[in-house]
């Protein structure tokens, strides 16, 4: 059994989550003079846009034929799935458009993708045939490449959690270098904080971090879906979910400011609340 679904261009709302300004420096200057963060940056972004592929393995808990709330599923995107034309960053928002080089290079002599594997999640009801779900922990891998065949794993986004929201499919996380190739760790630096004098995300994380200044992660992977198919596969008893999509996503940095107001916050309530325990 197998149904396309075709699905509107929808446009997902990030409520309270503000998107932080941050900039790219690959270490070579690719571009013409323009409004370059430096030399060998691009200008400063809000959030990156992307496509990729992902393939969704449900399985039929119920053994009902049916996909049903409680069944478990497990996900593979980006580069896990397909190559890189179809699972890329396609650009930045704000774009540079003063030259053909105008964001340092990007597209010609750079680029960066990512991929993730074995994201597990259960499925929670399903809404006009269209099965909603949540995710749990996870990994997404970032790459950088500049031959489109040698990838540097620059960073991760360790997942906390996410799901199908309706209109979209969305992942939270945290930036995450524990696991990471050395060589370009320093490429996506922060606009807006800086930790020990550097707005490097590494530096940041590395000293200021992981749960001091954490980075939090964003994204929203299924602005628009292209196209899904449903796979039923009997024995054992499976729904495979393919799908192209497209997205974007954006990085959260807190200030220190803001980490010490709160945290001296939490230690007037914990007074307070003993306080009245003591009254």
């Amino acid at each position: 059994m197998k149904k396309s679904l075709i699905a509107a261009s929808v446009l997902l709302a990030a409520g309270n989550v503000s998107a932080d300004p941050f900039y790219v420096d690959v270490g070579t200057n690719y571009g013409p003079a323009g409004d370059q963060v430096c030399p060998t940056c691009t200008s400063m972004k809000n959030e990156f846009l992307f496509l990729y592929q992902s393939s969704t393995t449900i399985f039929d808990t119920a053994n009902d034929n049916a996909i049903s709330a409680g069944d478990l599923l497990t996900t593979d995107g980006g580069l896990a799935v397909g190559g890189l034309a179809a699972n890329q960053i396609t650009g930045f928002n704000p774009n540079q458009v003063f030259n053909t080089n105008s964001n340092n290079g990007y597209g010609t002599d750079w680029l960066m993708s990512f991929s993730v594997t074995g994201l597990n999640g259960v499925v929670t009801g399903v809404s006009g045939g269209v099965p909603q779900f949540t995710y749990g922990p996870g990994l997404l891998e970032l790459f950088i490449t500049f031959d489109g065949t040698t990838f540097n794993n620059f960073m991760d986004v360790a997942i906390t959690g996410g799901g199908a929201t309706g209109v979209s499919t969305v992942l939270f996380g945290k930036a995450d270098f524990t696991t990471v190739d050395a060589g370009y760790n320093n490429i996506l630096h922060s606009g807006s904080t800086t930790c020990l004098g550097s707005d490097s995300f590494f530096d940041i994380w590395t000293n200021c971090g992981p749960d001091g200044l954490d980075i939090q992660f964003l994204a929203s992977f299924d602005t628009n879906i292209f196209v899904s198919d449903f796979t039923y596969n009997a024995g054992p008893d499976t729904f495979t979910l393919t799908s192209n999509h497209d997205g974007s996503a954006t990085f959260s940095v807190p200030e220190p400011g803001t980490l010490a107001l709160l945290g001296g916050s939490l230690m007037m309530m914990g007074w307070m609340g003993r306080r009245n325990k003591k009254a």
